[in-house]
């Protein structure tokens, strides 16, 4: 518990989703007063448990303008952003919801002299450079330190625990389909002389940190200035090891079929089409990156003694 956030308002950006959800909840075991900004008109989340009677306030913003940002941190002790889309839409690009809106809470914490603002980005986004989403990302750290010099900026692994979207899409396939796919297996490179290099041993790699991990980790570091946290799980696994972590669980059997990186980009070139594209070009550039950090776990385990692994929580939630 962190004790100096007694008495404090802390104003969240994305308090409504996953992350935020999660959050919200463990930030309520504090004396501290948890204001939720959402576009939803008299949103209400049972995920929310207030300690005391109004310790969670709602504050609706009709849309993300420099005005209705300005007042919405005014009087916030902690401003923490946690917004965040996997796929763009034509209202929701990455530039603007991963680039101009961490800019914008930026500039209103520096104009309303708020103390501590706290951006969330993600992991190794610096080491991708043809992914749209790393890029904004990217860009969106750099803008909220020019004009809020003091921003801490936490960079997470994938996330994973009740209500994500990582290890419940996967398991929600296995519901219905015999085959699992592994995507970037095998690894296909091109040789001088029209000769392909192909390796079956590769395989995407990801470092998954648990929810609860991660938002206990931003209660104990909201409160620090002009850091950059990268945070990653304690195991590192391919999508195969996932999938019988998930099919162990349910006592399931299944396939697994390799999807090379080609293949899978002409599948997302298809998927995209779909007002909720399940995969996209994009996504597939960042998984040629291994989401992977040491540093990463390190970092984590200084505050966090004994991180979760999915093992040991999956019965809980799906």
């Amino acid at each position: 518990m962190n004790k100096a956030l007694n008495g404090k308002k802390i104003l969240i950006f994305g308090g409504s989703g996953f992350i935020g959800s999660h959050l919200v909840k463990n930030l309520c075991t504090h004396s501290c007063q948890i204001e939720v900004v959402t576009r939803k008109l008299n949103f209400k989340s049972s995920l929310f448990l207030g300690n005391e009677p109004g310790q969670i306030k709602y504050k609706h913003i009709k849309d993300f303008r420099q005005e209705s940002i300005d007042k919405m941190v005014s009087g916030s002790d902690v401003v923490i952003n946690l917004i965040g889309i996997l796929y763009e839409k034509k209202k929701n690009t990455f530039d603007f919801i991963h680039s101009k809106i961490p800019m914008m809470i930026a500039k209103a914490c520096k104009k309303k002299k708020i103390r501590y603002f706290l951006h969330m980005s993600a992991l190794n986004i610096n080491k991708i450079k043809d992914s749209k989403y790393a890029l904004s990302k990217m860009k969106g750290e750099q803008l909220a330190k020019e004009y809020f010099k003091d921003t801490t900026v936490v960079r997470p692994g994938v996330v994973f625990g009740k209500g994500d979207n990582f290890i419940n899409f996967f398991y929600k396939l296995s519901k219905f389909s015999p085959v699992l796919p592994l995507i970037g297996t095998p690894e296909i490179v091109k040789k001088k002389k029209f000769i392909s290099k192909i390796d079956f041993t590769k395989r995407v790699k990801f470092q998954p940190i648990y929810v609860g991990d991660l938002v206990n980790f931003i209660i104990i570091k909201c409160l620090s200035k002009s850091n950059t946290f990268e945070l990653a799980g304690p195991m590192i696994c391919s999508f195969e090891e996932i999938f019988d972590i998930i099919l162990n669980s349910k006592k399931k059997k299944r396939f697994y079929f390799p999807v090379p990186f080609f293949i899978a980009t002409s599948l997302a070139f298809v998927l995209e089409m779909l007002p909720n594209p399940l995969l996209t070009r994009d996504q597939i550039k960042l998984l040629k990156k291994d989401n992977i950090s040491n540093q990463g776990l390190q970092t984590l385990r200084k505050e966090i003694k004994n991180p979760t692994s999915i093992e040991s929580v999956i019965d809980t939630y799906i």
